[in-house]
């Protein structure tokens, strides 16, 4: 198959995740999502689909999120396929910078302390060698990394500390060295005091 068809389906993909997500939605009258809710949702499906890691509503648009809005965003990331490694950075990027319950931080520590994903063509499989199939440490790991960061920029706006350690702790359990690193770093800026 040629990259701009498997492009094509990918982002097809994306859509119909985003699509799906919004079905699976549980019926409660008043506590489901707003049509802002619904509207950051499609936003953000849009960026995902243009592959645009510069779009002005990435900054803009997503703070203050719902605990709707939140919960859309969790789904989506958890029907994005495991490959998706930038599609489901993003998610936990805009997740990270809106940390206001449990559920937001159980969130973080989930993604923190994910299975390791072995290559881009398919998480379950590594492709020794192969820069292209495989990816490098940093990209295989990033939703994870996104979430560390995040767990340490909320820490350093004064959030509690015992919500951060436990994205932190999750991130020393993980099978991908990157995130290992980062959060030996940040459990060592913990316990230095910072």
């Amino acid at each position: 198959m040629t990259r701009p068809f498997l492009t094509a389906a990918a982002l097809l993909l994306v859509a119909v995740l985003g699509w799906q997500a919004l079905r699976r939605l549980p019926a409660r009258p008043g506590k489901g999502p707003s049509v802002q809710d619904l509207a950051k949702l499609r936003a953000l499906s849009q960026i995902l689909l243009s592959r645009n890691d510069n779009d002005p509503r990435l900054d803009r648009d997503f703070n203050d999120l719902s605990p709707a809005a939140k919960e859309l965003f969790r789904r989506l990331y958890r029907e994005l396929p495991p490959e998706r490694r930038n599609e489901r950075g993003t998610v936990v990027y805009l997740l990270g910078r809106n940390l206001s319950s449990a559920e937001d931080w159980e969130f973080l520590a989930s993604v923190a302390g994910e299975p390791p994903c072995l290559s881009l063509s398919d998480c379950s499989k590594a492709w020794p060698g192969d820069a292209e199939h495989g990816g490098d440490e940093v990209t295989l790991a990033y939703p994870s990394l996104v979430a560390l960061k995040s767990a340490e920029a909320a820490l350093a706006s004064g959030a509690p500390k015992s919500r951060a350690k436990t994205v932190i702790l999750a991130g020393r359990k993980s099978g991908m060295p990157a995130v290992v690193r980062l959060a030996g770093r940040l459990e060592a800026g913990l316990s230095a005091g910072r």
